[in-house]
């Protein structure tokens, strides 16, 4: 799951505030929790950058390369 990309479907407040965001996975998708350093809002891409127990996952901003 580390290095897949998903949405932010409720906004994370950073530090110990979750959120929650949209994963594609197996041909579907699912939701976990989520926990970044910094504020992420709703719509925000982000990379997963660590996997917790309790479907809690670790995320940052992702922006993508122009090309």
């Amino acid at each position: 799951m580390i290095g897949t990309t998903g949405v932010v479907t409720l906004a994370i407040g950073g530090g110990d505030a979750l959120g929650e965001v949209e994963l594609a996975l197996a041909g579907g998708s699912e939701r976990f929790l989520a926990l970044a350093a910094e504020p992420i809002a709703v719509d925000a891409t982000v990379l997963v950058i660590g996997v917790r127990t309790g479907r809690i996952v670790d995320v940052e901003p992702w922006v993508p390369l122009p090309r």
